[in-house]
């Protein structure tokens, strides 16, 4: 039977989102949670009830998006006020490090908020691991939550991988979450071997 995925939109999981990492007191589970409203980060860990919170962003005002044109990957970098000096900046890729031009935004007035932590497996305002991790050929595979680890599962479970047919009427986007993910996650000759990594991830209390 042919399974198939329908993607979903852009930043459906980010750093908006609920993040479970781990806990720096007990080493179990604990949520980092942003409260848009306050602009705060808030931690709470819920074996050792260990809380904390911290104000994010710090001087970092501004976001850069660009697309890397050797990649092709779209990313978003935070870049605090004394780099700013118009609409446009030229900033590296963080996979590639390719020097490419960006649109700058208000961080503000931004619905998502990226860090360079994601690549390195924690969450961007505590910076704790994540608790949904795992190394698989020497590459770091997480996931933010259940929920995404649930979507990453189902995503590279799937044979045939699209998007609805009203995608872009609905979200206003053609960019989908998927284009967030890896090469190396995608590459067919790995997909089998994370899927079984993630599941057993899925077993954690």
């Amino acid at each position: 039977m042919t399974i198939r995925f329908n993607d979903v939109p852009y930043h459906t999981f980010s750093f908006l989102s609920d993040m479970i990492v781990v806990c720096p007191k007990c080493s179990k589970a604990g949520v980092v949670r942003f409260d848009r409203k306050k602009n705060i980060a808030l931690f709470q860990c819920e074996s050792c009830y260990t809380k904390k919170e911290t104000v994010s962003g710090g001087n970092y005002a501004f976001e850069v998006t660009a697309q890397c044109t050797t990649t092709g990957k779209y990313f978003q970098i935070s870049m605090p006020n004394d780099k700013i000096h118009g609409p446009k900046l030229r900033v590296k890729c963080p996979y590639c490090k390719e020097s490419v031009i960006g649109n700058v935004s208000d961080i503000m007035d931004s619905q998502y908020v990226i860090f360079e932590d994601i690549r390195h497996a924690e969450d961007p305002y505590f910076h704790y691991p994540f608790y949904f991790q795992a190394s698989y050929r020497g590459k770091i595979i997480w996931a933010l939550n259940r929920e995404h680890l649930q979507y990453l599962i189902g995503y590279l479970s799937a044979d045939i991988r699209t998007v609805q047919s009203d995608f872009y009427e609905t979200y206003k986007t053609m960019r989908s979450q998927s284009d967030m993910l890896p090469a190396f996650m995608k590459a067919a000759k790995n997909r089998d071997g994370i899927v079984k990594l993630l599941t057993k991830l899925q077993m954690k209390e």
